[in-house]
């Protein structure tokens, strides 16, 4: 890898965009990668890659228009778009959008897995799988591996982008993958509800309703799947989102705790704390030196 130039476009509430200069010898074929929130009514405007581009809805949802059809994204989904196909962000209503992306061109990797190959052939110009969830830490180790100075960073950087190469591929032919354990339709979409908006002040009573269960079943059935209560699990979901946000954003400590759904930063403060051994601002001085001195700059052969 010859170098990588990391920013954080304009309009973007947090996150970044790099851009990746790969030298022909390291075979990764990544382009470019990035995480990003971003603000309602968040657009991006129409363009086209030589390569395949996949992006990750991880929270919120968004509307896209690839290929000439329209895609709604909902968290967990994954869109890949084809080379050359036009494709752009629609307005969205939602009020939070936090998603992943990566470009990457697929030679490399299916001349090392040439197994991969069959996969790809007669592929639609865009394809849209839900039940993706599973791709976020891949997407995130790219981003680790392209952000912060690391031993055999180039190798890393192979293996995550041969990893997300597999697991696309799976997807590509696994259109109706089977559950290895059932989950009772109600929770799942209880915590459906609550990945889509966890920002929202949600009760009990709430969720109740939307799932049309008795409070006490609902939250007796989502403990027993799940292994904790709805508010623990939107906590937690919280939290999520406030760690990527402190350490890679400037907003204050204040906004993030509102920007999530706590009522308070106190609350925000104990929560996180509780959850993670950490306070929020020991949580970004810690995460911080590993994205700050990458912001606007570029770095080589690392």
């Amino acid at each position: 890898m010859s170098g990588v130039a990391v920013f954080r476009p304009t309009g973007v509430t947090a996150g970044f965009h790099a851009d990746v200069r790969t030298d022909p010898d390291d075979g990764t074929g990544l382009v470019h990668a990035g995480e990003q929130w971003t603000p309602a009514r968040f657009r991006i405007a129409p363009h086209t890659h030589p390569v395949w581009e996949f992006y990750l809805q991880m929270h919120g949802e968004s509307t896209w228009q690839a290929g000439g059809e329209l895609f709604a994204l909902r968290p967990g989904h994954l869109l890949g778009v084809g080379p050359g196909v036009p494709h752009h962000m629609r307005d969205e209503s939602s009020r939070h959008n936090h998603f992943c992306f990566a470009a990457v061109d697929l030679s490399p990797a299916l001349v090392r897995h040439p197994d991969l190959a069959a996969d790809w052939r007669g592929q639609p110009p865009a394809v849209h799988r839900a039940g993706s969830d599973a791709l976020a830490e891949t997407f995130r180790q790219i981003g680790r591996e392209l952000t912060a100075v690391r031993r055999h960073g180039t190798t890393g950087l192979l293996l995550a982008v041969d990893r997300l190469v597999l697991e696309v591929s799976r997807q590509l032919r696994d259109t109706h993958p089977v559950p290895t354990l059932a989950s009772h339709p109600a929770v799942a979409a209880a915590k459906n509800l609550l990945d889509r908006d966890s920002a929202r002040r949600w009760t009990l009573d709430e969720l109740s309703r939307a799932i049309g269960l008795a409070p006490g079943y609902l939250a007796r059935l989502f403990a027993q799947e799940v292994g904790m209560t709805p508010h623990r699990y939107l906590n937690e979901r919280r939290v999520v989102q406030a760690r990527h946000l402190l350490a890679s954003g400037d907003l204050p400590v204040t906004s993030i705790a509102f920007e999530v759904g706590f009522g308070s930063s106190q609350h925000f403060a104990r929560v996180f704390r509780q959850l993670t051994g950490r306070t929020p601002r020991e949580h970004r001085r810690a995460a911080r030196p590993r994205v700050q001195d990458q912001a606007l700059a570029s770095r080589n052969g690392k």
